[in-house]
């Protein structure tokens, strides 16, 4: 977003830019957001480096210590799933911008996005006296350099939103209202990083939330459905799961109240209601559902087949925590696996949706290149190549007690 000149008067603030610890501390320091670094100082600060993977039984998590404008400072630390502290579970866009901000990490420099820079800003001031002191961030709680240690973090990631004392869902910065603000007579400023409203409308701005990057993310899926409790943030301001809900059903003429809402094979019957992104998120986290959500895998990529990411792969990774416990057993034999190619993911895919017992909503012509639903939430299009996925994926042995090592030798010579 360009950084934009407000009209005096307004109640509205810009501003622009100017190794792990082993264990959970019992009494960690409290933050200062009046603390102030001088940039000469900053820029000669090194670069973080992770000291030791994470395994599995362990989770990172960050500790906002010195929070202010001009820089963000968190201690990092690694400890038992089991003896974690309160923390909150992030949930926000990656986005394609890239890692032109730094945040530091026990003292040291680490790139993030604009828009997680923004993220951090906000939620570590809301670290102060809240129900949860830690943050989980996976861009930086998960080395992403490291293939192993993604995918062993990957696989308990339904885990780590459902342990989490909140999921706090970051919407991004506020639209500033078109009579707030006059064009910027400087074009070469910096994007804004905080925009802050003392009195932020979130009936008038539903319909643009509720629409906004976020809901088309695949990851959006599990980590919404997953969360105990929700909280979503825009900026300054935030605002409660069920008073979210409540406001968008209102603005969709959508009926909570409706006793077929949320039953199996229930539709939303408005054009209005499908023109929003978040709607669909709303009917899975029903009373009548949650936390009833595992579904099966075929379902899920119909269900949830307009959603994106920016890796291929995670169009099915992002899905396992939602998979029924007799599915993930036998998916979790391949995934995730991060050293896998997009195509071999997809062959996978779709051997388990032929090869596992049918689902209901399975067509029973079985699974065709006319698949189109199907194929869409594996992000395929042309049918020369779904033809070609699909005979690879009859032709592999899925039921077979197949380790990686054979997977990865067996498609390297069908060089899939």
């Amino acid at each position: 977003m360009p950084h934009e000149q407000l009209a005096i008067g307004t109640q509205l603030h810009i501003r622009t830019r100017l190794g792990d610890r082993q264990s959970f501390p019992s009494n960690p320091r409290h933050h200062d957001p009046e603390t102030t670094f001088s940039p000469c100082l900053i820029k000669q600060v090194m670069e973080f480096t992770y000291s030791s993977p994470v395994r599995a039984e362990e989770l990172r998590l960050l500790k906002p210590i010195q929070i202010n404008h001009s820089a963000l400072f968190f201690t990092i630390t690694k400890g038992h799933r089991r003896s974690a502290p309160p923390y909150t579970a992030v949930s926000y866009v990656w986005g394609n911008d890239k890692a032109s901000e730094h945040i530091f990490l026990d003292g040291r420099r680490f790139p993030v996005r604009p828009n997680l820079w923004s993220c951090l800003y906000y939620l570590g001031e809301n670290a102060r006296g809240g129900p949860w002191t830690y943050l989980w961030v996976d861009a930086i709680c998960i080395d992403q350099s490291n293939d192993a240690e993604r995918n062993v973090q990957v696989r308990l990631m339904d885990e780590t939103y459902h342990n989490a004392a909140c999921v706090s869902v970051w919407l991004g910065l506020p639209t500033i209202p078109r009579d707030m603000m006059m064009r910027s007579p400087d074009p070469g400023l910096p994007p804004a990083r905080i925009i802050e409203m003392e009195s932020f409308d979130w009936g008038d701005a539903i319909v643009g939330l509720a629409n906004r990057p976020y809901w088309s993310r695949f990851w959006v899926v599990q980590e919404f459905l997953l969360a105990q409790q929700l909280v979503l943030h825009c900026g300054n301001s935030q605002m409660s799961w069920d008073n979210f809900r409540d406001m968008l059903c209102y603005e969709t003429g959508v009926d909570l109240t409706d006793p077929d809402f949320g039953a199996p094979g229930h539709t939303l019957n408005t054009a209005a209601a499908l023109s929003y992104r978040a709607l669909p998120l709303v009917m899975n986290r029903h009373v009548d559902k949650f936390p009833e959500y595992l579904q099966p895998l075929y379902d899920l990529l119909v269900q949830h087949r307009r959603s994106q990411s920016t890796d291929p792969r995670d169009r099915v990774f992002a899905l396992l925590g939602l998979v029924t416990h007799e599915e993930r057993a036998f998916l979790e034999r391949f995934f995730p696996d991060y050293s896998m190619l997009e195509d071999v993911v997809r062959v996978i895919a779709l051997a388990h949706v032929v090869h596992f017992p049918r689902t209901s909503t399975q067509p029973e012509e079985g699974i065709t290149v006319d698949s189109e639903e199907l194929f869409q939430g594996l992000g395929v299009r042309s049918k020369s190549e779904r033809r070609r996925l699909l005979r690879r994926a009859e032709d592999f042995d899925y039921l077979e007690d197949w380790d990686p090592g054979q997977v990865a030798e067996y498609f390297l010579q069908e060089h899939v």
